[in-house]
Protein backbone atom coordinates (compact mmCIF):
# COMPACT_ATOMS: atom_id res chain seq x y z
CA UNK A 1 0.00 0.00 0.00
CA UNK A 2 0.88 3.50 -0.85
CA UNK A 3 1.82 5.77 2.31
CA UNK A 4 -0.93 7.71 2.77
CA UNK A 5 0.43 11.13 4.72
CA UNK A 6 3.87 12.54 2.58
CA UNK A 7 5.69 15.50 4.08
CA UNK A 8 5.34 18.86 2.06
CA UNK A 9 8.33 21.23 2.17
CA UNK A 10 7.50 25.06 1.32
CA UNK A 11 10.38 27.44 1.44
CA UNK A 12 9.25 31.04 2.14
CA UNK A 13 9.53 33.70 0.06
CA UNK A 14 12.63 35.93 0.12
CA UNK A 15 16.24 35.16 0.37
CA UNK A 16 17.16 33.96 3.65
CA UNK A 17 13.55 33.05 4.98
CA UNK A 18 13.11 29.53 6.72
CA UNK A 19 11.38 26.96 5.34
CA UNK A 20 7.97 25.41 6.51
CA UNK A 21 7.18 22.00 6.43
CA UNK A 22 3.58 20.16 6.74
CA UNK A 23 2.02 16.73 6.43
CA UNK A 24 -0.27 16.36 3.02
CA UNK A 25 -2.19 13.32 1.37
CA UNK A 26 -1.76 13.50 -1.93
CA UNK A 27 -5.04 13.00 -4.45
CA UNK A 28 -5.59 12.80 -7.63
CA UNK A 29 -8.37 15.01 -9.06
CA UNK A 30 -9.66 15.41 -12.79
CA UNK A 31 -5.74 14.16 -13.92
CA UNK A 32 -4.50 16.44 -11.94
CA UNK A 33 -2.23 15.89 -8.80
CA UNK A 34 -3.39 17.79 -5.70
CA UNK A 35 -1.90 18.04 -2.48
CA UNK A 36 -4.27 18.24 0.30
CA UNK A 37 -2.78 19.73 3.63
CA UNK A 38 -3.76 17.77 7.00
CA UNK A 39 -1.42 19.77 9.08
CA UNK A 40 -0.51 23.61 9.65
CA UNK A 41 2.83 25.06 8.14
CA UNK A 42 4.94 24.91 10.94
CA UNK A 43 8.93 26.49 10.62
CA UNK A 44 10.17 23.70 13.37
CA UNK A 45 10.29 20.50 14.16
CA UNK A 46 8.95 20.93 17.54
CA UNK A 47 5.91 22.34 15.73
CA UNK A 48 5.80 19.79 13.03
CA UNK A 49 5.84 17.01 16.17
CA UNK A 50 3.08 18.77 17.61
CA UNK A 51 0.83 18.58 14.64
CA UNK A 52 1.42 15.05 14.09
CA UNK A 53 0.76 13.87 17.53
CA UNK A 54 -2.11 15.97 16.91
CA UNK A 55 -3.25 13.76 13.81
CA UNK A 56 -2.33 10.65 15.97
CA UNK A 57 -5.13 11.70 18.91
CA UNK A 58 -7.59 12.44 15.89
CA UNK A 59 -7.22 9.17 14.72
CA UNK A 60 -7.21 7.34 18.00
CA UNK A 61 -10.35 8.95 18.74
CA UNK A 62 -11.90 7.84 15.21
CA UNK A 63 -10.86 4.09 16.40
CA UNK A 64 -12.32 4.26 19.82
CA UNK A 65 -15.74 5.48 17.97
CA UNK A 66 -14.86 2.55 15.53
CA UNK A 67 -14.57 0.30 18.77
CA UNK A 68 -17.57 1.98 20.20
CA UNK A 69 -20.05 1.01 16.51
CA UNK A 70 -18.43 -2.62 16.22
CA UNK A 71 -19.23 -3.04 20.08
CA UNK A 72 -22.56 -1.97 19.82
CA UNK A 73 -23.36 -3.72 17.20
CA UNK A 74 -22.65 -7.09 18.81
CA UNK A 75 -24.57 -5.63 21.48
CA UNK A 76 -27.88 -5.21 19.18
CA UNK A 77 -27.43 -8.88 18.02
CA UNK A 78 -27.01 -10.14 21.71
CA UNK A 79 -30.04 -8.20 22.63
CA UNK A 80 -31.59 -9.63 19.78
CA UNK A 81 -32.13 -5.91 17.77
CA UNK A 82 -32.30 -5.67 14.23
CA UNK A 83 -32.53 -2.74 11.48
CA UNK A 84 -35.73 -3.74 10.35
CA UNK A 85 -37.24 -3.52 13.97
CA UNK A 86 -39.81 -0.94 14.71
CA UNK A 87 -39.44 1.84 17.30
CA UNK A 88 -42.01 0.33 19.50
CA UNK A 89 -40.18 -3.17 19.64
CA UNK A 90 -36.64 -1.85 19.92
CA UNK A 91 -38.04 0.07 23.12
CA UNK A 92 -39.53 -3.07 24.47
CA UNK A 93 -36.26 -4.65 24.65
CA UNK A 94 -34.38 -1.33 25.65
CA UNK A 95 -36.99 -1.20 28.61
CA UNK A 96 -36.35 -4.31 30.02
CA UNK A 97 -32.60 -3.91 30.40
CA UNK A 98 -32.00 -3.47 34.08
CA UNK A 99 -28.58 -1.96 34.41
CA UNK A 100 -28.52 1.29 33.21
CA UNK A 101 -25.17 1.73 31.21
CA UNK A 102 -26.25 -0.49 29.32
CA UNK A 103 -29.27 0.90 28.25
CA UNK A 104 -27.69 4.32 27.26
CA UNK A 105 -25.07 2.48 25.17
CA UNK A 106 -27.43 0.14 23.58
CA UNK A 107 -29.63 3.08 22.46
CA UNK A 108 -26.58 5.43 21.62
CA UNK A 109 -25.70 2.33 19.31
CA UNK A 110 -28.49 2.09 17.17
CA UNK A 111 -28.29 4.07 13.62
CA UNK A 112 -29.69 7.76 14.06
CA UNK A 113 -32.79 7.53 12.21
CA UNK A 114 -33.59 4.58 14.47
CA UNK A 115 -32.84 6.41 17.82
CA UNK A 116 -34.96 9.49 16.51
CA UNK A 117 -37.48 6.78 16.10
CA UNK A 118 -37.65 5.97 19.09
CA UNK A 119 -37.46 8.52 20.72
CA UNK A 120 -40.39 9.62 19.30
CA UNK A 121 -42.14 6.71 20.66
CA UNK A 122 -40.95 6.84 24.13
CA UNK A 123 -41.44 10.81 24.19
CA UNK A 124 -45.25 10.67 22.68
CA UNK A 125 -46.20 7.15 23.71
CA UNK A 126 -44.97 6.12 27.27
CA UNK A 127 -45.05 7.72 31.09
CA UNK A 128 -41.68 9.43 31.24
CA UNK A 129 -41.93 9.82 34.60
CA UNK A 130 -41.27 6.27 35.94
CA UNK A 131 -38.60 3.99 34.82
CA UNK A 132 -36.45 3.60 31.90
CA UNK A 133 -39.00 6.17 30.51
CA UNK A 134 -38.06 8.52 33.21
CA UNK A 135 -34.19 7.63 32.42
CA UNK A 136 -34.69 8.32 28.61
CA UNK A 137 -36.03 11.46 28.99
CA UNK A 138 -34.15 12.59 31.25
CA UNK A 139 -30.58 11.97 29.63
CA UNK A 140 -32.18 12.42 25.77
CA UNK A 141 -30.20 15.01 24.01
CA UNK A 142 -32.68 16.37 21.47
CA UNK A 143 -30.05 18.05 19.26
CA UNK A 144 -27.74 15.06 18.81
CA UNK A 145 -30.21 12.12 19.23
CA UNK A 146 -28.27 10.85 22.60
CA UNK A 147 -28.49 9.50 25.27
CA UNK A 148 -26.08 11.80 27.90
Amino acid sequence: MKELFEIVTQPASGEGKETFVSIGIPLKAGGHDVMCPVSKRCASYGALETEVQAIKDELDALLQKAKESFEGSATEDALGLRPDMSAENIWSVLSKLSQEDLFVGSYNSLEEGKRRAVAEHVLTQCNVFSGMPSVFSSRYNSETGLLE
